[in-house]
């Protein structure tokens, strides 16, 4: 599984011209775009999604912001097309990556290097100690810059905020919507109810 993330980091550098396919197998719903970013819903059968992205500075590759209706809580994914269908599915632990907007401190990453079956695209998903911070610079920044390493030579990436807010903000409040509802009010449950 170690040659996935060569792999994925030439696909990253290349940045090829098979155009940007992301969700290939989910039905995109509600698109509006805002600036440099996009939000709609993703379905496929009964499973929803909600995503924030920048398509727009790469023809091949995007960042996206994710939010899944169990609990609404953002996940960080780059996706890159391949030019081609992954057969199996595999995923590998990748060196440690990096993501900064404009001039304020890195937050360091653990990234997961994923492709799945049936898909074109080769995902690089990060977890932050600090993602909700993130999450609030790349709503006021300009430049969110990712950094990852395949142990000899550091990839460099970077995207436009402009229309960021927008996008966050409307993803996160179709997922919210989405969200499945107690069947009684939280405020007159007793507290030993909720352990």
């Amino acid at each position: 599984m170690k040659f996935l993330m060569p792999i994925v980091l030439a696909g990253l550098l290349a940045l090829g011209s098979a155009g940007q396919a992301s969700a290939l197998m989910f039905n995109q719903n509600h698109v509006q775009n805002t600036g440099y970013w996009t939000s709609m819903e993703l379905t496929l059968g009964e499973d929803r999604y909600f995503r924030a992205s920048n398509l727009s500075d790469y023809p091949d590759t995007g960042f996206s912001v994710f939010f899944v209706p169990d609990d609404c809580r953002p996940q960080l994914e780059l996706r890159v097309d391949m030019g081609r269908i992954a057969a199996r599915s595999e995923s590998v632990e990748a060196e440690p990556g990096a993501m900064r907007v404009d001039r304020l401190p890195p937050h360091t990453s653990d990234v997961t290097l994923a492709q799945e079956r049936g898909d074109s695209g080769a995902y690089a998903r990060f977890q932050t100690p600090e993602l909700y911070r993130l999450l609030h610079e790349i709503r006021v920044g300009d430049v969110l810059r990712l950094k990852m390493d395949d142990g000899e030579e550091p990839w460099y990436l970077g995207f436009h905020l402009a229309g960021a807010s927008a996008a966050l903000d409307r993803a996160a409040a179709m997922c919210h919507e989405a969200k499945p509802q107690a069947v009684e009010d939280d405020r007159d449950r007793e507290p030993e109810d909720f352990f």
